[in-house]
């Protein structure tokens, strides 16, 4: 019965994951991101190391253009997530096109740290997987780090999780 496996089953290794330590540019995380897709894998996110390689923040695709952004697009961001985009950002968007090849270059030397989420959940390595799919369901993630005892092991990914389900549904 696929989702009375373990997370075991369907976990990626931490070292396939793409991955950044903690004083790592956005360019960084661009390159690890990269390179994890030349995988076959469709991977969304970089974990964010400290030195003791301990997971301290996740950096989504999102996170990491957005990190991109000059200051005038960035401004008010948290304020007006919930409401929307404010009237006037789309027509600045036409003003980063001018110079937002220079600009974006520039912005890649920005630190990871600035633009990363905190880890809402994680999952141990022998946790069924039906644990996991409730914890992406109720943190609304697509992602979830897998632990065994304290440290990092790998990830398990919706896509994974939603596989075993179909595989339980469809008798496969």
């Amino acid at each position: 019965m696929p989702l009375s496996r373990t997370v075991r089953e369907i976990c990626i290794p931490l070292a396939e994951y793409p991955h950044v330590g903690a004083d790592a540019s956005l360019r960084d995380a661009f390159v690890s991101l990269r390179e994890g897709l030349t995988t076959g894998r469709r991977y969304r996110h970089v974990l964010v190391l400290n030195a003791q390689r301990e997971l301290i923040g996740l950096l989504g695709m999102r996170d990491i253009l957005r990190g991109l952004f000059p200051d005038y697009l960035r401004s008010q961001e948290l304020g007006h997530r919930a409401q929307g985009p404010l009237p006037d950002f789309p027509s600045l968007t036409l003003i980063w096109a001018e110079t937002c090849q220079q600009q974006c270059k520039e912005a890649a030397r920005r630190p990871v740290r600035a633009f990363m989420g905190p880890v809402p959940a994680r999952v141990g390595i022998d946790d069924p997987i039906t644990k996991a799919a409730y914890l992406m369901v109720i943190h609304d993630i697509s992602m979830l780090p897998v632990t065994e005892g304290v440290g990092l092991v790998g990830v398990v990914r919706m896509i994974d999780v939603f596989n075993e389900a179909a595989r339980a549904i469809l008798d496969e």
